[in-house]
């Protein structure tokens, strides 16, 4: 007697998850693509955003102030945030490209707190242009 009405209640419970299933399929294939990766290394950007750096670590400027400006550049330098004066610096060679990130050789000649003569130390930074401006020294 109730047979047809239980048919079309079942019917649409099939056709109610058919949808909901259909709909959850969607959504993780869209994610599905895998992380995104950063666009390739736009050298003449990294160059000037290195430069713009190390001239404000030598004018005497905070490493946080880098994060406040737009667009923001992320620095980690461990010598700058403990306190070592830059009293100046000079790119070596041209740097190379590899993939997301533009690595240079960058002469540093460095002093401490009230130190007369500056010492001299070569070290490599990485630098990113993708999706935001980053230099970090990099322990290689």
């Amino acid at each position: 007697m109730f047979e047809p009405f239980e048919r079309s209640v079942t019917r649409r419970k099939i056709r109610g998850t058919a949808v909901l299933l259909g709909s959850a399929a969607c959504l993780l294939l869209m994610g599905c693509g895998g992380p995104q990766r950063a666009a390739p290394v736009d050298v003449e950007l990294a160059q000037a955003t290195l430069t713009q750096v190390l001239d404000h670590w030598k004018s005497g400027g905070a490493i946080g102030d880098l994060r406040k400006q737009d667009p923001e550049i992320i620095v980690q330098e461990a010598l700058w945030s403990g306190g070592t004066v830059l009293r100046d610096f000079r790119l070596t060679g041209e740097g190379r490209a590899e993939n997301a990130n533009w690595f240079c050789e960058v002469e540093l000649f460095l002093a401490a707190e009230g130190d007369v003569s500056p010492t001299t130390k070569t070290v490599t930074y990485a630098v990113g242009t993708d999706p935001v401006l980053t230099v970090f020294h990099a322990m290689l």
